[in-house]
C-alpha cells in the first residue's frame, strides 16, 4: 500500500509542479519584459542644480554605533 502511494505521488508530482510553474513563469517573464533592453531616444539630463538632500536626523542606533566606535578606538589607542 505504501509503495503504491509513493508511486502515485512520484507520478503526480511533476504534473503538479508543471501546473504551478506555468502561471508563475508567465508572471516572471512579464515582470522582466524589456528590462535588459537599451532605452530608446536621448536620456533626459537635468541642467539645473539639484535640490540639497533633506537633513537626516541622527537616530538612537546611529548614536550608539558612533559612541561604541569611539570607546573601542579609545581602548585600542590606550588614551
Amino acid at each position: 500500500m505504501k509503495t503504491m502511494l509513493l508511486a502515485a505521488a512520484l507520478v503526480a508530482l511533476p504534473a503538479v509542479l508543471a501546473a504551478q510553474m506555468d502561471g508563475s513563469e508567465i508572471i516572471f517573464r512579464q515582470s522582466f519584459d524589456g528590462m535588459f533592453e537599451a532605452p530608446r531616444g536621448p536620456l533626459p539630463i537635468p541642467h539645473r542644480v539639484m535640490e540639497p538632500n533633506p537633513p537626516v536626523p541622527l537616530d538612537g542606533g546611529l548614536i550608539v554605533l558612533l559612541v561604541g566606535g569611539a570607546v573601542v578606538a579609545r581602548k585600542r589607542l590606550g588614551r
